[in-house]
């Protein structure tokens, strides 16, 4: 028997809800209920697992090129800064160089999409990975 995302989904969402409400309704429940936090965790993450990402979660890690004053820093039609910029996302300090040639559309540091280009290329790859499952 095989069963589909959605079946399975539906399904450990049932057994988090229904170990959850003993969970809730127990008198102590850390004492009668030692290994249920991590329980219900594990299931939380296996049920993140399973949910195709949104947009909106895609947009929360978006970062933007931004300069020493904290302002945003302009780019050109391929989302490359110009001169020095920091990463909004994690801070790093990046500039267009041999090493760096293009680093618009996403931060080389730690990959955030800097653009809308980007964020649409993260959601067609996203897209194309549930397709194939």
């Amino acid at each position: 028997m095989s069963m589909t995302r959605e079946e399975t989904i539906t399904y450990l969402q049932e057994k988090y809800d229904y170990c959850k409400s003993f969970y809730d309704l127990a008198a102590h429940p850390e004492e009668d209920y030692p290994e249920m936090t991590k329980y219900l965790q594990a299931l939380q993450i296996a049920l993140s697992a399973l949910r195709p990402i949104t947009r909106e979660q895609v947009e929360m890690v978006r970062g933007e090129w931004i300069d020493i004053d904290g302002e945003k820093v302009p780019v050109d039609k391929y989302g490359q800064p110009f001169g020095w910029a920091k990463c909004s996302a994690c801070g790093e300090y990046l500039t267009a160089s041999d090493e760096y040639p293009c680093i618009g559309h996403f931060c080389p540091n730690c990959g955030a999409p800097m653009t809308d280009e980007a964020v649409d290329m993260v959601m067609e790859r996203l897209e194309e990975v549930q397709n194939d499952q």
